[in-house]
């Protein structure tokens, strides 16, 4: 299924420039028919993801990494021991 940008763009809640700036980037592609530009639903969905690890603190390259690969196990943090004072 295919998306009208305008379409597109409500679908994500984002700006015209920051899907362009993603389409620079070859993380999106759009398809010109007809005078119009039309975005796939895995488009949709791709966007979606990356934006959603985005707001939760990731890089953009860290969220196009979870997407693109999610069952690729990523490293945790690393734990910060605690010291304790007492008993």
């Amino acid at each position: 299924m295919y998306f009208p940008a305008e379409h597109f763009l409500d679908k994500l809640q984002s700006s015209a420039e920051e899907l362009s700036d993603f389409e620079q980037r070859g993380i999106v592609k759009g398809v010109a028919r007809a005078g119009r530009v039309f975005y796939s639903s895995r488009d949709l969905y791709k966007l979606k993801g990356i934006l959603l690890f985005m707001t939760r603190g990731l890089t953009l390259e860290e969220a196009q990494r979870r997407v693109d690969h999610p069952t690729k196990e990523i490293p945790a943090a690393p734990s910060v021991a605690k010291t304790g004072g007492g008993e």
